[in-house]
């Protein structure tokens, strides 16, 4: 019995990766730090590091979003696919959302895709197996993200006007007294298809 369990856990395991992806936006035209993507850092570019995740957390599907054709050598390096992304969604106005829905437009098979960040070089491929695997348990969810805790009292101004956002100042919150915020890191994002055709990233699911 045991065995006929396991034998059905790893072939639904092995059907959901089928049809996940891993798409990670690298445009050449950053303002801020020129190619930013193929800075080194420790020894390997910021892009090799986000491939080297997403390879070491045993998805095989990997694509490299960019309108630069040295990203797209270091792509090749690694041993991923190219997706040559279009001039309107690689401008420094157009949101990440275009260029998923771009992509995804060539590549209906996918179910279930993983936008990887390539600034955020701690990413782990430990946290990306566990993020998918939550997915489907213990009941199936349509996002998961990466994000931090925080436990800092914000504050926001209007006029002359400063105002708290996350607390009351006249019971001012002790670290331990209350659970923090969640921010977002921008790591990763695992998204079921069917909301990033609603164009969104996220839902509250």
């Amino acid at each position: 019995m045991r065995v006929v369990f396991l034998l059905c856990f790893l072939s639904l395991f092995i059907l959901a990766f089928a049809s996940t992806a891993v798409l990670i936006l690298a445009r050449g035209g950053s303002k801020g730090v020129h190619l930013k993507n193929l800075r080194d850092v420790g020894g390997k570019t910021l892009l090799s590091r986000a491939i080297f995740a997403a390879k070491h957390a045993h998805l095989k599907d990997i694509t490299i979003s960019t309108d630069n054709p040295l990203i797209a050598l270091e792509a090749l390096k690694n041993g991923v696919s190219v997706f040559k992304r279009s001039y309107v969604t690689a401008t420094d106005w157009a949101p990440s959302i275009w260029g998923v829905q771009e992509f995804l437009s060539q590549r209906p098979d996918i179910h279930v895709l993983v936008l990887l960040q390539a600034t955020s070089p701690f990413t782990s491929p430990e946290h990306l197996k566990l993020s998918l695997t939550k997915l489907d348990q213990p009941k199936p969810y349509d996002c998961i993200f990466s994000v931090t805790r925080s436990f800092k009292l914000r504050w926001n101004s209007s006029g002359s006007i400063v105002y708290p956002i996350n607390f009351n100042y006249k019971l001012r919150p002790r670290r331990q007294d209350w659970s923090g915020e969640y921010i977002e890191t921008g790591g990763f994002y695992i998204i079921r298809s069917h909301i990033i055709q609603q164009g969104f990233l996220q839902n509250d699911k």
